[in-house]
């Protein structure tokens, strides 16, 4: 996890591959926050692709940050 707050921007549409960049992880760390409850994508209906809003980026990292 990056120690600085992501620069998406909020109302940007981002990629598992983005979205892991952002926060500074894997895409099987992405996973487990999703399982988790502290990120939800903006499509849940297809998991094989999910894509993520900017505003649940920064809020994922407010989550974990704060843990």
């Amino acid at each position: 996890m990056k120690e600085l707050k992501p620069t998406c921007a909020p109302d940007g549409v981002y990629s598992v591959k983005r979205t892991c960049a952002e926060l500074g992880i894997s895409h099987k760390t992405l996973r487990k926050y999703r399982e988790n409850g502290y990120i939800k994508p903006i499509n849940p209906e297809n998991l094989s692709r999910p894509k993520y809003s900017g505003q649940a980026i920064i809020d994922c990292w407010k989550k974990v940050t704060a843990l």
